[in-house]
């Protein structure tokens, strides 16, 4: 059975010239044919059985005489329409950097938009979602069909450029680089994430980007709120949380503890008295030493 997908799979991706000849491909262009199609099997296969085990549990549920669930379903949730009239901020991704990735990092950056997509449904202050820069039949679109009915997901999809989709003089992009410390989110301001997982080959690039295209840019507050000692770099979807948790109202470095992951080490940055305290010099007692014969 998997032969026949894996074959198929080839004719499509590589079609006949003629009617006896292929065209060849590598060994290592056939093993990740065979590979995507083994995945493609596989999630199938492990959506048939999530699905029988939801439907045991609502037996089970039932003839107990429990509810069969609290709270909406995936779909409910997906059809359902986010109210963003509380939200003061607007987030775009920018996704326009493709083919700067390898294609693990490209699938990287698509699960945390994933993670972004479904935190931001779940806020009880959703956040106005774009999605921008996608390059049509690129290897972004490629990765993110690769989730079922993602083009239902509530986020604005575009193959524009988010400085054609808003206003420039409320664009703000966020960059490790920037000397601007973000300290506060404006009213009505766009924020931009760059959509770049590269591991830091890339350094400084959409810092660059904003700086050619005339745009404000920021950085968000870590060294000044938190000690670290390993990189600061963060994935899209820590960025993207720590703007929502700082819209609904928590502080800056209680924000930044909770969403840094532990291995990181993160520990809060001692206040201005405290430094004082600490380096105050210590009361010390003299002890006269005398020399014995």
């Amino acid at each position: 059975m998997a032969d026949t997908h894996v074959t198929n799979a080839l004719e499509t991706a590589f079609p006949l010239t003629n009617v006896t000849e292929v065209v060849p491909i590598s060994k290592r262009q056939r093993k990740k044919l065979i590979k995507l199609e083994q995945w493609e099997i596989k999630k199938k296969e492990k959506r048939l059985k999530e699905k029988e085990k939801m439907r045991q549990r609502k037996l089970k549920a039932v003839q107990n005489g429990l509810p069969v669930r609290n709270g909406p379903s995936r779909k409910e949730l997906k059809r359902n329409k986010v109210d963003y009239s509380k939200s003061g901020i607007t987030v775009a991704v920018d996704l326009s950097f493709g083919g700067m990735m390898m294609d693990k990092d490209v699938a990287k950056c698509v699960k945390q938009l994933l993670r972004i997509y479904t935190m931001n449904r779940r806020s009880e202050m959703p956040i106005p979602l774009h999605f921008t820069g996608i390059q049509p039949e690129g290897v972004i679109e490629k990765h993110l069909k690769r989730n079922d009915g993602y083009q239902h997901w509530d986020v604005k999809f575009s193959s524009e450029s988010f400085l054609s989709l808003f206003d420039k003089q409320k664009l703000i992009y966020l960059t490790s680089e920037s000397d601007n410390v973000l300290t506060e989110l404006e009213k009505d301001h766009v924020y931009v994430i760059g959509g770049l997982v590269d591991h830091n080959q890339h350094k400084g690039h959409c810092h660059t980007l904003a700086n050619k295209m005339g745009i404000r840019h920021a950085r968000l507050p870590l060294s000044e709120h938190i000690v670290i000692k390993t990189r600061t770099i963060l994935t899209i979807n820590q960025v993207f949380e720590i703007l929502m948790k700082i819209q609904l109202g928590k502080k800056w470095q209680e924000t930044l503890l909770e969403v840094l992951p532990k291995r990181k080490g993160a520990k809060p940055l001692a206040s201005e008295s405290d430094q004082i305290e600490k380096n105050e010099p210590e009361e010390t007692l003299v002890v006269e030493q005398h020399e014995t014969s």
